[in-house]
């Protein structure tokens, strides 16, 4: 099954754009938040968009993977690159001004939304939103720059040439045995029992952080890969609890974030 799976995401990888979590990814994010907004902020949240459905919502959490494509300069906003030896995002030096990262990004698409704007640009900060909150969330998304945080980087995976960002975008979501309703539940469960846990208030410099310690630890296998290197079922083993609390901290803060933008 997780061969077959992961076969099946090898060919969504070699065809879309690297975009962390992959749509699927981004869509599970996107549907743990919806879960745990109010039912006033769901309303609003159609409203602004335009929309009628959940779907249609989770839906727009990979917009801005397609605007990309034409608007090359939103590029950077999806990721924060660090230098090698890098233990911390030190702002003045990972996300200048002039090209922005997604720590910015996501302050300023806040700032926009909440603020009394034109619905258009409030719309737009959302979608924007919604995807950086994932981006951010996934740990190649802080990495380094002279392999495009693992783009460029090639592994084997059960036999089949991915890069290691890809394995971190699709395989390691489509091969995990895990619907919208799983990845929730434990999202549910652990609010009331450990909030702490997930930091739900945590600025989104934490959340960078959270994920550089993510892709320093060895068993990411990034930090020091030569190429080339086998990935097997241990490692989808390994790394798919990773996956899913990521995605889980991910679409718990997200609704924390849109709560407090549509407050009032």
């Amino acid at each position: 099954m997780i061969r077959a799976l992961a076969l099946l995401a090898a060919g969504l990888m070699q065809s879309a754009p690297a975009g962390a979590w992959g749509d699927v990814g981004h869509r599970r994010v996107c549907a743990i938040t919806w879960d745990h907004l109010t039912e006033s902020t769901r309303a609003k949240v159609l409203d602004l968009l335009d929309f009628k459905t959940r779907e249609e919502f989770e839906d727009s959490c990979n917009w801005a993977d397609a605007h990309r494509e034409s608007h090359r300069e939103t590029g950077p906003w999806h990721y924060v690159s660090v230098p090698k030896g890098a233990t911390e995002v030190i702002m003045e030096r990972d996300c200048p001004q002039d090209t922005s990262c997604a720590v910015r990004e996501i302050e300023r698409q806040f700032d926009i939304l909440k603020a009394p704007g034109a619905k258009a640009d409030r719309a737009m900060a959302l979608k924007f939103l919604a995807h950086f909150v994932g981006d951010l969330h996934q740990p190649l998304h802080t990495g380094f720059p002279d392999d495009r945080r693992g783009s460029l980087l090639k592994v084997k995976l059960f036999g089949e040439e991915w890069s290691m960002h890809g394995v971190w975008d699709y395989a390691l979501v489509d091969a995990a045995p895990m619907g919208t309703d799983v990845v929730a539940a434990p999202a549910r469960a652990m609010i009331p029992i450990d909030p702490d846990f997930i930091g739900i208030d945590a600025p989104p410099l934490v959340w960078a952080n959270e994920s550089l310690t993510l892709l320093r630890h060895p068993a990411t296998a990034y930090v020091g890969n030569p190429g080339n290197i086998e990935l097997d079922e241990i490692y989808i083993q390994q790394n798919r609890p990773v996956v899913v609390e990521q995605m889980t901290r991910a679409g718990l803060r997200l609704a924390r974030w849109l709560e407090r933008a549509f407050a009032g």
